[in-house]
């Protein structure tokens, strides 16, 4: 196939360049910038113009017989960033469906706010909060509130700052009115450390009713899908559970137009002995993150994931990351972005929060339940009173 040639093509190239460097046939120099990159640089020591002849004796391996020898390299960096582009939209439009939804929301996820065990508290957080209200600085926001996954990128005009932090996410209270829809897209797969096998209530699905109750406390109506989006045929299927959700969510919507809040909610996946958790009111409480889906890989937008409310989606996190910051020393974990869509699309006010992880108890992600049902609510009813701000 066209794929395996290019394979074949850069295979070769690479295995004549290693064998170059341990055969000692390049000085130091061109051995230091090839080892520097493998990318364009690497692209820009191979390609010549076509009128250039490069001596054979660096391109052969030893013996050279001949070093009167001459030969043309015909390889073109232009064309060779256009076949890398091509493969990775191919890779793209693959993995929409599979690898991508395979994937818990941030199992990549390495840099945590908190410590790899232990409790946090008195972090001190209120103070970045101060201090980007103060500088709207982009950097400054992506160094302290962003953890950005491999699989995406940012650009300057993406986060505005100060249009972020200051857009009105307000959603004022209708008594009798469904608002808030929460679902879970991974719902029969992740349960907590002391899950009870095969009862629903122990596992995210059971924490998504808790915090519905907490929600309406605040005087918010909610719905609560309690659809299991990732068993599909007697088993546990992840693989297309995004896709299975999106649809579910849509009929939702269309038979609860009041609904302007929807909330995936997950249970993060950290590995084995990363005990996270804060103390609030006295009690052991799971942290937690919100999650913002890009729509975008390393190269730019993805065009088959487009989603108009994006810059919506990370006011939203942003005000309530921000919040719970100011309420909640220690709480959450930094915003995660990662290069994909979540379904985040569907509204401005769309949220992919992970409550707690897989060494979490049931209890702990329980009593995360009412501090973020707090700061969701606050913020959508304005009710959020900076301290710096008087």
């Amino acid at each position: 196939t066209k794929m395996e040639k290019r394979g074949k093509q850069r295979l070769g190239v690479c295995a004549a360049l290693v064998l170059l460097i341990l055969g000692g046939f390049m000085d130091n120099n061109v051995k230091t910038e090839l080892k520097r990159s493998v990318g364009a640089q690497f692209c820009y020591f191979l390609a010549v113009e076509k009128k250039v002849e490069w001596p054979m004796e660096v391109l052969a391996v030893y013996p050279v017989k001949n070093r009167n020898v001459t030969a043309k390299i015909e390889y073109d960096p232009e064309q060779l960033q256009k076949e890398n582009e091509e493969l990775l939209q191919e890779e793209n439009d693959s993995q929409e469906t599979l690898a991508l939804q395979q994937d818990t929301a941030v199992q990549s996820e390495n840099v945590a706010a908190v410590p790899a065990s232990g409790v946090t508290s008195n972090t001190g957080e209120e103070a970045f909060v101060k201090k980007l209200w103060e500088t709207k600085d982009v950097h400054y926001l992506w160094d302290h509130f962003y953890i950005v996954d491999s699989t995406t990128s940012v650009k300057r005009k993406l986060f505005p700052v100060e249009r972020l932090l200051k857009r009105d996410m307000k959603l004022p209270v209708q008594n009798g009115k469904k608002q808030i829809l929460i679902y879970h897209t991974h719902g029969a797969s992740e349960s907590f450390s002391d899950s009870r096998s095969g009862k629903v209530a122990d596992g995210v699905i059971g924490v998504g009713e808790k915090l519905a109750k907490e929600l309406e406390k605040n005087g918010y109506g909610v719905i609560h899908d309690t659809t299991k989006y990732d068993w599909m045929d007697g088993k546990i299927d992840r693989s297309k559970a995004y896709n299975v959700s999106l649809a579910g969510v849509q009929k939702q919507l269309e038979k609860n137009p009041d609904i302007q809040v929807i909330i995936d909610l997950h249970r993060d996946s950290v590995g084995k002995n990363r005990h996270t958790y804060t103390t609030i009111d006295g009690k052991r409480t799971a942290i937690a993150m919100f999650f913002n889906g890009m729509s975008r890989n390393q190269s730019g937008e993805i065009a088959y994931l487009t989603n108009p409310n994006r810059e919506a989606n990370l006011a939203f996190s942003l005000q309530l990351k921000c919040h719970a910051m100011e309420l909640f020393d220690g709480f959450t974990k930094p915003i995660y972005l990662k290069g994909y869509r979540y379904n985040l699309h569907l509204k401005e006010r769309a949220l992919l929060i992970e409550l707690g992880n897989e060494n979490n108890t049931v209890e702990e992600a329980m009593n995360a339940a009412a501090p973020l049902a707090k700061v969701i609510a606050d913020v959508l009813k304005g009710d959020v009173k900076h301290s710096f701000q008087g």
